[in-house]
Formats: C-alpha cells, sequence, structure tokens
C-alpha cells in the first residue's frame, strides 16, 4: 500500500469517528428535548420553556394579525409539531433538489453509477443540517393547501415554508454548547467523496467568516425558503415573502437572506430585496460558486399592499 493510499485510509478512519461521534451528540440532543418535554426539567429548564412558549405565541398571534391586514387568502400555519414538521422537512427536500449550492456540492455525477443514492444522500443530509443550524431559534412558517370542499380538518400537506429568525431572542447557554459541538462536526456523509466534503469546508470557511459581522446588528433573517415543486408558481412563494416582510416592517427592520442562482435570486429583487455582496466560493477541481447577500429595507407601508399584488 503506498504512502498516500495509507494517507487517505487513515483520514476516512478519522471522519467517520468524527461522524460517529456528531451522530451520537444529535441522539443526546434528542434525548434531551425528550426529557425536558416529560415534564422532569428543573425549575430553570422550566423557566426557559416559558419563555419559548411566550415568544411563541407571541410570534403565532402577530402571524394573526397580518393575516387579517393583508387578508390573506389561507391561513399561515406556525409549525410546531413533529408530523407538521416532517411535513414541512419533505417539502424543503422537494424543492431544494434544484438549489444552486446543492447541485454545486454535489458535482458531476454523470458517470458515477451511485449517482442516484449519492444524489439522494447529500439531499437528505444537507436539509438536515441546516435545518439543525437554525430551528432552535427560528419559527417555521408554512402555507399548508387550501383544505377542499367538504374537509372539517385543516390540511397537513404544506406547499411551502420557510425558516426564519426574529431579533429579540437568544439561545440558551446550553443549547449554545450542544449545537456548537454539533454544527462543529458536521460534514457530509462519507459515500459521497472527499471533492465534496472539500467543497463543503470551503463553503463553511468562506460565509461563517464574512457573515460574521453582518450577524451583530438587529434584523430579521431567511435561512430557508422552498416550494413543493407541485405548489410552484402559484403564488405560494411570494405569499410567505410578504408575511415575513410584513412583520420586519412592524419592527422596522431589514431581512436578509443569502441565496445562489439567477432565478431565486431574480424572485427575492421582484420581493424588494438588493444585493449587498457576492462571495465567490472556490474549491479545486470545482466552478466557482457565487452566493448573493441580498437584504431588503424596512418599508412601513407594505401592509396595506393589496392582496392582488
Amino acid at each position: 500500500m503506498s504512502a498516500s493510499s495509507l494517507l487517505w485510509t487513515s483520514f476516512a478512519s478519522a471522519q467517520s469517528d468524527l461522524e460517529t461521534l456528531t451522530h451520537s451528540f444529535k441522539k443526546t440532543l434528542k434525548d434531551w428535548t425528550s426529557y425536558r418535554n416529560m415534564g422532569t426539567t428543573s425549575s430553570k429548564d422550566r423557566s426557559r420553556e416559558q419563555v419559548d412558549n411566550s415568544y411563541r405565541e407571541d410570534f403565532g398571534t402577530r402571524i394573526q394579525t397580518v393575516q387579517l391586514h393583508l387578508n390573506l387568502p389561507v391561513r399561515p400555519l406556525l409549525v410546531g409539531t413533529s408530523s407538521e414538521y416532517e411535513q414541512a422537512r419533505v417539502s424543503l427536500r422537494e424543492a431544494y433538489a434544484e438549489d444552486q449550492i446543492f447541485k454545486w456540492l454535489l458535482g458531476d455525477l454523470r458517470k458515477d453509477p451511485l449517482a442516484a443514492q449519492k444524489t439522494n444522500t447529500l439531499l437528505d443530509w444537507m436539509i438536515d443540517w441546516r435545518i439543525s443550524n437554525c430551528w432552535r431559534l427560528s419559527h417555521c412558517l408554512a402555507i399548508p393547501a387550501r383544505p377542499q370542499p367538504g374537509d372539517t380538518k385543516p390540511s397537513l400537506d404544506i406547499r411551502g415554508c420557510a425558516f426564519v429568525t426574529s431579533p429579540g431572542y437568544t439561545w440558551s447557554a446550553e443549547m449554545q454548547e450542544i449545537l456548537a459541538m454539533i454544527n462543529t462536526g458536521s460534514s457530509p456523509p462519507a459515500i459521497l467523496g472527499p471533492q465534496c466534503k472539500a467543497r463543503f469546508a470551503a463553503l463553511e470557511h468562506m460565509t461563517s467568516a464574512r457573515y460574521r459581522a453582518a450577524e451583530e446588528k438587529l434584523h430579521w433573517k431567511i435561512h430557508m425558503l422552498g416550494v413543493s415543486p407541485t405548489h410552484q408558481r402559484q403564488g405560494t412563494g411570494r405569499l410567505i415573502m410578504r408575511i415575513i416582510c410584513a412583520l420586519a416592517d412592524q419592527d422596522a427592520l431589514p431581512v436578509h437572506l443569502e441565496v445562489a442562482g439567477s432565478r431565486p435570486r431574480a424572485f427575492f429583487e421582484q420581493c424588494g430585496f438588493r444585493t449587498m455582496e457576492t462571495l465567490e466560493v472556490v474549491s479545486e477541481d470545482s466552478p466557482t460558486l457565487r452566493i448573493a447577500r441580498m437584504t431588503r429595507v424596512p418599508f412601513p407601508k407594505s401592509i396595506e399592499l393589496s392582496p392582488s399584488d
């Protein structure tokens, strides 16, 4: 065996150990949240849970107010149950299959016999990784399918959703430590190969370094937004954006997001966003990935917009 082969074997073994450790941390987090839900929490945890519930109830009330002002045709859903989160995940997974960042991470698999398996593996991992980075601090705002005549219960079929963070709330110190350990060990599954891991490392290095300063000022942040392909071009994405922008305008704060690709960039420009900076992510044997940092400044009259806009 050559020296390079031994080096790669050692690296692969270390990577496997790191992924095992990451999985262990995620299981610990799941067990920890389940333990809290059983009611066997300390007074400190109960106090934090009260803050969480109060913050969520306030956000839900604000959504209802915006719905009334905008006369929305569909009542927005503030995702809270496990079944709703799973539906939101399915919707995002379908939408992000065409995402430019996902395609860049995946690379050219036209001659790879494992192309389908690798595509599904990376898509599952990327959605879970992005959700794990923002779920504890964010709200998941969803647009459910319109009820059919005769339906007595709201539909769980989600047309589209967004993970959005509003200012005024912070993680507990314990949660920050847990999520920091999880995200530090994050890396695409080994089946995707070293090229994918290298692209992901380059992406993480560039974005984390450049966005740190921007996160210091109060703002709203859209982490993920996706519409199921069967519901695209029906106004679902624009409806979600009108709700988020109206909420941000009530706070007189800007909305930030990052996006790659000309089509999504044009969509957000139509929603009032402007590109503030373009990041170029470079990785060996891969084309340059360009990510636009976009911002929408507050516009107090937005809540008076006509529902037909």
